[in-house]
């Protein structure tokens, strides 16, 4: 018998084991999606073994287990025999395990192992959750209240920023064939912010240091709510080829890193660890993205897109062959890289014009388990734009590097595998385009040392600790600067 047929009979033996456990349901955690494991939870409310699809962990495959879930969801919903197309299905169709975690949201919201084991938002989130995902919405919303001081504050700037920031994204399963091998979906995002003592789009952290990277990756603010995608797409070949059509945020999809998840995830908050900043990742543009996962250790995704779409506009307004990108990446899936553990290495390569002149660039992006059994991942980004390329982004080239220790304290309770809590270090560096000066340095670097408190199952706090050196548009030669943040973040 194969070893992947044997963890699918094990899975659904330990669902179908669940599902009877009236009195003490086991609820299926992702644990950053590596090993997944059933705890029992007993006080989420509306949280049930039947219902779960288990949430998903961008840059991680989804396991066996979790899929498995999924499809007997789909099972048990369906008693009848099915001709034809299912409408609002309650569970999505057959993605590969990579496409899978970009795709599908999961409808799993209540993270375990923090201060408090309960709280009635918590439950009342789960509940929405769980609902609209049966008429298949799944989504993602973030909500949080973020604080930041630069210190020592250069002369005649601000120092302090108060925030509040919003996004929300998701998958809208529309329809799918009864075997589950094809299927359409809609996928959005729409952001919205509010500086309580400044305003987001002039002012902040970044504007204050002059610096090149941007050390508040949460912010949102803009004219109201910001919609940088809305997209229709189709799936086929059981899961293997997707093809998406619309306004696109390609950061939601390329060059994900599960070690340095961004800020709505737990990660590390300087918008440069979040993605390669040197990489065109356009957001709100007209644009095509296909992806193509034919075996579980290699996928290929490709986008192209316009470069030159204003905040909210229309996206047909300002199309023009002379601003437009194109960006590729093929990423390679190890189960045990030479007994490290799991491991994913990804290429990309790019090709803009920019006003009329071609520019071409490309970057790596690797993130690796150090140790088979071990919580401590290693992750890297590097990046190398000719000059034309990198008048789009402003980074000519960047490195970023780190480690981020999950679970940090013990493997059940708080501190656990079980929830957000991590505790995260990076070092960063990037050179500026020429098109950014003038410059008072020509090479920026940075170090953040950030962790994630799981207090309630939908809320976190994250204390984070930042140190920019040589700030590209350092006010009176300052060569550096603290920036010291703390958030609060629902998930929901």
């Amino acid at each position: 018998m194969k070893a992947s047929s044997l963890c699918y009979m094990l899975a659904a033996t330990a669902v179908a084991g669940s599902a009877g456990a009236q009195a003490a349901p086991q609820y299926l955690d992702t644990a950053f999606g590596w090993n997944p494991e059933f705890i029992e939870i007993i006080a989420m409310g509306p949280v049930s073994p039947q219902p779960q699809h288990a949430r998903r962990h961008l840059g991680v495959p989804t396991s066996p287990e979790v899929i498995q879930q999924t499809r007997m969801h789909d099972e048990d919903q369906s008693k009848a025999r099915c001709h034809g197309w299912r409408f609002m299905p309650a569970s999505p169709q057959k993605f590969m395990p990579y496409l899978d975690s970009l795709f599908v949201p999961g409808n799993t919201c209540v993270e375990p192992g923090g201060w408090f084991d309960s709280s009635p938002l918590a439950r009342g989130a789960q509940g929405v959750k769980s609902a609209l995902s049966d008429i298949g919405l799944q989504y993602d919303l973030t909500m949080s209240y973020n604080y930041a001081a630069v210190h020592p504050k250069p002369r005649g700037q601000q120092g302090e920023f108060s925030s509040f920031n919003h996004s929300l994204t998701g998958t809208w399963f529309l329809a799918k064939d009864c075997d589950n091998s094809q299927g359409v979906f809609l996928t959005f995002e729409a952001d919205w912010g509010q500086g309580t003592n400044f305003s987001e789009r002039h002012r902040s952290a970044q504007h204050t240091l002059g610096s090149l990277s941007d050390p508040q990756a949460s912010l949102r603010g803009s004219k109201g709510v910001f919609v940088p995608q809305v997209a229709l797409g189709y799936s086929g070949f059981q899961g293997k080829w997707v093809a998406m059509a619309g306004t696109l945020d390609l950061s939601n999809y390329l060059d994900q890193n599960a070690y340095t998840p961004g800020w709505s995830s737990g990660g590390l908050l300087n918008q440069s660890f979040g993605n390669n900043p040197s990489l065109p990742l356009t957001w709100g543009n007209l644009g095509f993205l296909t992806a193509w996962q034919p075996c579980n250790g290699f996928y290929a995704m490709y986008a192209t897109t316009s470069t030159n779409t204003q905040v909210n506009h229309n996206p047909f307004s300002d199309l023009s062959s002379n601003y437009w990108m194109h960006i590729a990446e093929m990423g390679f899936i190890f189960d045990d890289v030479m007994g490290l553990g799991a491991g994913t290495y990804r290429l990309q390569y790019t090709m803009i014009d920019n006003g009329g002149d071609c520019g071409l660039g490309g970057g790596i992006n690797i993130q690796q388990q150090l140790g088979k059994n071990s919580p401590l991942g290693f992750f890297t980004r590097a990046g190398f734009m000719d000059q034309d390329a990198a008048a789009v982004t402003g980074t000519k080239a960047c490195a970023s590097a780190g480690l981020m220790l999950q679970g940090p304290f013990s493997r059940s309770g708080w501190g656990s595998r079980s929830n957000y809590e991590n505790i995260s270090f990076g070092f960063l560096w990037q050179r500026a385009a020429s098109d950014q000066k003038p410059m008072q340095h020509k090479d920026e670097y940075g170090l953040e040392l950030s962790m994630v408190m799981q207090v309630t199952p939908t809320f976190y706090l994250q204390p984070d600790l930042q140190y920019i050196f040589n700030p590209i548009h350092a006010t009176d030669g300052d060569d550096g600067a603290f920036v010291m943040q703390v958030q609060g973040v629902f998930k929901f």
